[in-house]
């Protein structure tokens, strides 16, 4: 079992084996279950290495309590196949170290597959992550090159939003419907804009 303070961000770091696919053809999430509750938090895949960047427990879930025990899973798509490499439980009070592997046993062949081990729940070890841009600056470049009103942008729809991901390269419906999910799942207030600029960053961020 991992140990997280509930009023810090933490950073849950895999060590991974990949076979058959490129980091660039997947999507990965670390996802939370609380009272019913599922909360994602988007994955860095790397050669060797799954890193997911998690907020405090504390500003998504109020209620929740020293001693609480949610689960936990990390999600792994490609373009035909969906894994769930690791899945374990996560209690919920003052930060110690905790070293912890899991290990799953295939019992029929598969022409690829995915393996995931918790090596460290990180405080000093940061994940370097490249700076977004500011969001003005997402929206300007949007208008720029995608010839997009103001007003068009304030009233976007979710096909919309599907055309722009089809534009940045991201065609695969179950992607597609995946960032959306993940979208509107941070994204507290501002409504569909939001969601859009959220969508927009993620995109943005350089593949491994």
């Amino acid at each position: 079992m991992l140990y997280l303070d509930i009023n810090e961000e933490k950073t849950l770091a895999f060590e991974v084996e990949i076979n058959g696919v490129g980091c660039d053809e997947m999507f990965g999430v670390v996802r939370f279950m609380y009272e019913d509750i599922e909360y994602g938090f988007p994955a860095i895949i790397e050669e060797g290495k799954i890193t997911a960047v998690l907020k405090p427990l504390k500003e998504i879930f109020p209620n929740i309590k020293n001693g609480t025990v949610v689960q936990a899973r990390l999600d792994i798509n490609t373009e035909t196949y969906y894994f769930s490499p690791w899945k374990g439980e996560i209690k919920v009070q003052a930060p110690i170290s905790v070293e912890a592997k899991l290990t799953e046993e295939e019992t029929d062949p598969k022409p690829f597959g995915i393996k995931a081990k918790v090596v460290v729940s990180e405080k000093e070890e940061k994940v370097t992550k490249s700076p977004r841009p500011p969001r003005k600056q997402v929206i300007t470049e949007i208008q720029n090159k995608k010839g997009w009103s103001k007003d068009k942008l304030k009233n976007i729809t979710e096909d919309q939003m599907i055309e722009y991901m089809e534009r940045s390269g991201t065609r695969n419906p179950q992607i597609q419907q995946l960032l959306l999910h993940e979208a509107r799942n941070n994204v507290t207030k501002g409504g569909q804009l939001e969601v859009f600029k959220y969508i927009v960053k993620t995109l943005k961020k350089p593949k491994s």
